[in-house]
């Protein structure tokens, strides 16, 4: 029930389609978004807009001649909270990001590091990280310099820095936050909104990202440390454990008392901070209050899920009290938009009223691409939200304002039940008032909302954000799982989301089709788009049909075989076989693997059949004329670190987020052979984005190739393919260098480098085919 000041009550309530009920009315608009002055209210009002979103700061600043002009023009609005979110302070532990490398001699190093007070500084011989120095350094006029001193047989040392800052990627849930819900909640007790007001969107404030699983920040603030010791102490019960749990039960950490028991409490261990993320770093804990380091085992060390869970839980937690506490104010809808798979609303009953979505393009694949993760947040919560599009962005195009319509009606289908334009032309405003005048006549919408298939994000490509037949979308998620490979007709992923564990399957070629598994008998099977998949027991499996649309298979944890895929498998390793005749590769222990587990094919089908197309991967890149190389297998590089990524070929990729300057730049070379004369096609798989494009550049037998083209081909979690050009090589080997200018800014990553005599046609991370590679026709 929302009182605006002097007036009476008025109902609200979010019903099950993601709708904003206001007044006994479903609120569907179509508006803009303006900064919050009067000027801009006034100019809305007098170009016909009747609803807005409005940019305020938490501090009050405007406020009041804002909400004057808005009781005046008496429009709708939602007010978003522009302010930056309090910043945690605390130790970024990102020794990617944060290191000199190339140390031989004893030096001074000085490097810019703009916000942070201080670091603590290692450095580490590179040969087995073994810890040479460590000392905590300041910071003066935005610089670190530190007297590196090489001592003892490693000939090579690596400087790594752990900035002690504030971080814009972690919002401060405690002091911080205290401080930002009382300056939120006068400055909306003092310019008391009117009756226009529909709901406060980001009310912690505007933040780059919302912290996931992902981990890479270690707050300091005592509040945060006696969470962390409240989890540790509930977690572990007794100091031993928790030690061991982290693998540092052998360290100098915990001394002992007469009677055997470690002196060490759990408020000490809440305050390390370890000092690996990912590949990099070293195996020690430091302790910020006496400045020491402590000996551990990283790779089994449950330090850093101890840290996320702690983190995590306050964010849903405090996201939740600050709710409330602008419930008891304005009692109007929260809504946080998407920021990432974050706590504040990564759960099943958030507290949060909803979910903002940030929508940017005209193309459907475009909006569903920046869209559809607001609504599969929103999707699986057990509670209701409201899904308003607070951010609809279609670009300068001159052509925009007419394609408005069509991307309302995409954004529509894909769950919004509001729309905030970003409108920078008067054309654009007038097509948003056509459009709410032409949507406020059918209130239709109100009752309507998709249902989902979900997909892991490393299974983009073949799964990808789409509306499905029947009403539903597939649509990315935050959970566990990778795409499965099964030829080139059928195509499937596994997701595994808590205790949940579902197998998802399509095909080019719909048709009833023999499923092997070794347990067929309780196998559930549920097609998406509402047809009747018709499942038979068969002997050795299941049959079953299997069209375009999405079939989830549940209750077993093989992954069934379809009949079709065997057969194609065994049709190509025979034609690999007879095609290396003329080639006579040494294919003998991939034919040897190949038959042994064809053999054993019927004692467990999935099982089998994945080394089964393992062999045959290995004897495409020993036939194919093209040269595939994992581009984290660089011969000398200096970019951050190699990334485990499910989606990826071979499950990795080699990442660059430096923030430490190169004079030289960033590269990464490969020592290739030369598989062909001819012209050769080159290409990249990478993870770019938009704005560093021009930063790249590879360089191949000394030519020198930028990225003119688009990508193409997107897969995985934000990487696709890129073509370079053309290039002739001589001799039997030839060096590939890719060179980043500066590696300030948002992440590179980089997953294949191709070349190609032949043209390639990009298919996610599937080879390509040597046989139908324009070397001999298929049979």
């Amino acid at each position: 029930m929302y009182v605006p000041q002097g007036g009476s009550g008025i109902p609200w309530s979010i019903n099950e389609h993601a709708a904003l009920v206001w007044d006994g009315k479903p609120y569907l608009p179509v508006g803009v978004r303006v900064d919050g002055t009067a000027e801009a209210v006034r100019a809305a009002k007098t170009a016909g807009v009747e609803d807005l979103l409005i940019d305020v700061p938490a501090s009050g600043s405007m406020w009041s001649p804002t909400i004057t002009a808005l009781k005046e023009t008496q429009q709708r609005y939602l007010l978003r909270i522009s302010s930056l979110a309090p910043m945690a302070r605390g130790f970024v532990v990102e020794p990617q990001s944060y290191r000199v490398a190339g140390i031989t001699t004893s030096r001074p190093v000085s490097v810019p590091m703009t916000g942070a007070s201080g670091a603590l500084v290692v450095l580490a011989a590179k040969r087995d990280g073994a810890v040479q120095d460590s000392k905590r350094v300041p910071v003066i006029n935005g610089r670190l310099t530190y007297n590196a001193k090489v001592t003892g047989p490693d000939s090579e040392h690596v400087l790594l820095i752990y900035p002690e800052t504030s971080s814009l990627e972690q919002p401060d849930y405690w002091e911080g936050l205290d401080d930002h819900r009382d300056t939120l909640l006068a400055s909306l007790k003092r310019y008391a909104p009117g009756p226009g007001l529909r709901g406060i969107v980001n009310p912690l404030g505007r933040t780059m990202t919302l912290p996931g699983k992902d981990l890479r920040f270690v707050p300091t603030s005592p509040y945060f440390r006696l969470e962390f010791q409240k989890l540790l102490k509930e977690r572990y019960r007794n100091i031993e454990t928790a030690l061991r749990s982290w693998s540092m039960a052998g360290s100098s950490f915990s001394t002992y008392s007469e009677d055997n028991k470690a002196v060490a409490t759990f408020a000490d261990l809440a305050r390390l901070v370890p000092l690996w993320s990912g590949t990099r770093g070293v195996s020690q804990m430091f302790d910020p209050a006496t400045n020491k380091l402590y000996a551990c085992e990283n790779r089994r060390s449950t330090v850093w899920r101890d840290l996320a869970d702690t983190v995590n839980a306050a964010g849903a937690r405090r996201f939740a009290r600050l709710a409330d506490a602008i419930h008891s104010v304005t009692d109007v809808p929260v809504v946080q938009e998407w920021a990432g798979w974050a706590a504040p609303y990564e759960t099943k009953t958030p507290a949060i009223d909803g979910i903002g979505m940030r929508a940017v393009g005209t193309t459907p694949s475009a909006l569903s691409e920046t869209g559809s993760r607001a609504t599969s947040s929103l999707l699986r919560w057990s509670n209701r939200g409201w899904l308003p599009a607070t951010e609809v962005d279609l670009g300068p195009s001159k052509e925009a304002p007419a394609q408005l319509a069509n991307v309302l009606e995409d954004l529509s289908s894909l769950g919004a039940k509001a729309f905030f334009v970003r409108a920078e032309s008067s054309e654009m405003v007038k097509a948003v008032v056509a459009e709410n005048a032409k949507r406020s006549v059918d209130p239709s919408a109100a009752n309507s909302s998709p249902t989902a298939v979900f997909f892991p994000e490393n299974a983009t490509s073949p799964a990808v954000a789409q509306r499905l037949p029947g009403g539903r979308w597939w649509l990315p998620s935050p959970a566990d799982g990778n795409r499965i490979d099964l030829g080139t007709q059928f195509f499937a992923y596994r997701l595994q989301d808590g205790d949940k564990n579902t197998l998802v399957l399509w095909s080019r070629a719909p048709g009833r089709v023999k499923l092997s598994l070794a347990k067929p008998k309780d196998v559930a099977f549920q097609a998406a788009d509402g047809s009747d998949p018709a499942p038979k027991l068969v002997k050795g499996g299941v049959e079953v049909t299997v069209t375009e649309s999405p079939l989830l298979i549940t209750n077993t944890d093989e992954v069934p075989i379809p009949e079709p895929t065997l057969t194609e498998s065994m049709r190509r390793f025979a034609q690999l076989t007879k095609f290396n005749g003329e080639l006579r590769r040494d294919l003998v222990e991939e034919s040897i693997t190949y038959r042994n587990h064809l053999t054993g094919f019927d004692r467990s089908p999935g099982g089998n059949f994945n080394t089964m197309q393992q062999a045959l991967n290995r004897m495409y890149h020993k036939l194919g004329n093209f040269t595939w190389v994992e581009a984290e297998y660089a011969s000398d590089t200096n970019f951050s670190e190699a990334l485990s990524q499910p989606g990826c070929s071979a499950g990795g990729a080699l990442a660059l987020k430096s923030q430490i300057p190169v004079e030289q730049g960033f590269f990464s070379e490969y020592n290739l052979p030369v598989r062909s004369k001819d012209d050769q096609e080159v290409w990249i798989a990478a993870k770019i984005p938009a704005e560093r494009r021009g930063d790249v550049q590879v360089m191949v037998g000394g030519q020198p190739m930028l990225i003119t083209a688009e990508p193409v081909s997107p897969y995985g979690a934000g990487y696709a393919w890129y073509r370079l050009g053309t290039t002739r090589l001589a001799g039997n080997t030839t060096k590939l260098r890719v060179q980043v200018g500066s590696a300030l800014g948002s992440e590179i990553a980089l997953d294949v480098i191709l070349l190609s005599p032949s043209p390639f046609q990009p298919n996610g991370v599937r080879l390509p085919d040597p046989i139908n590679f324009g070397l001999a026709p298929e049979k």
